[in-house]
């Protein structure tokens, strides 16, 4: 019965990509307890990689997320660039989402407006725009993920559904052919949420995540209005992407 327990808990997680410990104990009728172990099981097998809350499928080309301070060194004069064009299209008296990410976080460098709202997540976009006596800037808590510097889990997810922006400006791990994807399940889907509740929305990506594939989909290309990039972005690229939406640099 375990063996065939844990054919099913791997059928499932192949399926979707990753499964949440209650919902295959739900599905299986057993406890969480027996799930988490069985899961433990399988990472072992090394047949599955064990995430918060659940396990994801393994892949030999999954991509592997840095650390917030690893990041933070990685093509810091492209990001600047890309965070100065995104910053260019915030307008007095703008509500704006402005998502984690290295690259996010220099917007505050270039932001001239007598007046927005700046909508966040993340501590470290809080502690750039705070000091801004201009900006109202609202920090949506929850449960802190290290590894961005931002909040995520239920209480974000139940307080992000109720806002509505005029303008997201998301981060993305990698955009891979038709999807723009990220590292975490639980950002994916916060951004998935804002993208739903903004009348214009930017992915804010320097030229070296094209062509990355990260775990989750946030949402495909030509859900958004632009992709906001650096010069160094390829001919071949620029002109498969701006087929499906436009491509700003």
């Amino acid at each position: 019965m375990k063996e065939s327990r844990l054919d099913k808990i791997l059928k499932l997680t192949n399926e979707s990509g990753f499964i949440k410990v209650a919902d295959a104990a739900k599905s299986l009728n057993v406890t969480q307890m027996t799930i988490r172990r069985d899961l433990e099981q399988l990472e072992q097998r090394g047949e599955v990689v064990r995430i918060h809350g659940g396990a994801r499928r393994l892949t030999k080309d999954y991509f592997t997320e840095h650390s917030h301070q690893q990041k933070e060194r990685l093509n810091v004069d492209e990001k600047k660039y890309v965070a100065m064009k995104a910053a260019e299209l915030i307008e007095d008296d703008d509500t704006v989402f402005i998502g984690p990410g290295t690259t996010t976080e220099f917007m505050y460098e270039f932001l001239d407006v007598e007046s927005a709202t700046i909508i966040t997540n993340s501590i470290s976009i809080l502690n750039s725009f705070q000091e801004n006596k201009k900006l109202d800037v609202i920090l949506i808590g929850g449960r802190l993920r290290e590894q961005t510097k931002s909040f995520v889990g239920y209480f974000t997810s139940n307080w992000i559904k109720d806002i509505n922006v005029k303008k997201s400006f998301i981060g993305t791990n990698g955009i891979f052919e038709n999807n723009i994807t990220t590292a975490d399940e639980e950002e994916g889907a916060l951004q998935k949420t804002i993208i739903n509740n903004s009348q214009q929305n930017y992915i804010v990506s320097d030229s070296s995540k094209f062509g990355t594939e990260a775990f989750q989909v946030i949402c495909s290309v030509d859900e958004v209005d632009g992709i906001i990039t650096d010069k160094l972005i390829s001919r071949d690229t620029e002109n498969y992407y701006k087929t499906k939406c436009k491509i700003i640099y």
